[in-house]
């Protein structure tokens, strides 16, 4: 039962990121401005994976505190503490709000229309400050837990 409620909780943590991603890039195509903003889509992919990596990074650095007996979390924090909500959450929510596979198929399509710098910013980007948003939300987090 416990493998069953496992995938439960991952099917429906990613149900509900895939729908999320899906408001993401339907707010930046009505945005103003949105034929500049849309680019292939690739500002909503980015912004989804921007704000997916920030969120990892903190409940990242959440788990590092409990994992370590820092900090003892009460109330919801000790909810999302259960490994089968961080389940949901961390594989199941931000691993359908954040996606690879389009984030390279848009740098492709930048690649095969000949613009590589394009191509190559939009990789770096994603890449680069999604990593320093990783990390500056496990900061915030270390900051909150300590």
């Amino acid at each position: 039962m416990t493998f069953v409620s496992d995938l439960f909780a991952i099917a429906l943590g990613g149900s509900i990121g895939a729908v999320v991603r899906y408001v993401i890039a339907l707010a930046v195509v009505s945005a103003p401005l949105s034929g500049w903003l849309t680019l292939h889509g690739c500002v909503g992919t980015t912004l989804a994976n921007l704000l997916g990596c920030f969120a990892l990074g903190g409940l990242f650095q959440f788990s590092q505190a409990l994992v370590a007996s820092e900090w003892v979390a009460t109330g919801w924090a000790a909810s999302l503490a259960h490994p089968r909500m961080l389940l949901a959450v961390r594989i199941g929510f931000l691993g359908s709000l954040t996606t690879f596979s389009t984030l390279i198929g848009e740098t492709a399509v930048f690649a095969s229309q000949g613009r590589i710098l394009a191509s190559s910013l939009l990789l770096g980007i994603n890449v680069i400050a999604g990593w320093c948003l990783f990390w500056a939300a496990a900061a915030v987090v270390r900051n909150w837990t300590s």
